[in-house]
């Protein structure tokens, strides 16, 4: 009779977690869908403006990396 009463407790226990964790990914999926869409308005912006700053912030990892080999 007792270990029933503890599974009924465990299974009340497991659902208001799955309860918090299912409103932790509709959070998650509001916020995702909210990124998503500014990367679309980005995206739709001027191609060759986007390439140039992907371009020069490879440069600027590049030499950040090389300068802190070179320190080495």
């Amino acid at each position: 009779m007792d270990l029933s009463i503890e599974i009924g407790h465990e299974v009340k226990h497991q659902n208001k977690l799955l309860a918090e964790m299912d409103s932790q990914f509709d959070s998650t999926t509001g916020f995702l869908g909210k990124t998503m869409g500014k990367l679309k308005i980005l995206s739709r912006g001027s191609q060759t403006k986007l390439l140039c700053y992907m371009m020069l912030f490879s440069l600027f990892v590049f030499f950040v990396i090389y300068w802190i080999i070179k320190l080495r």
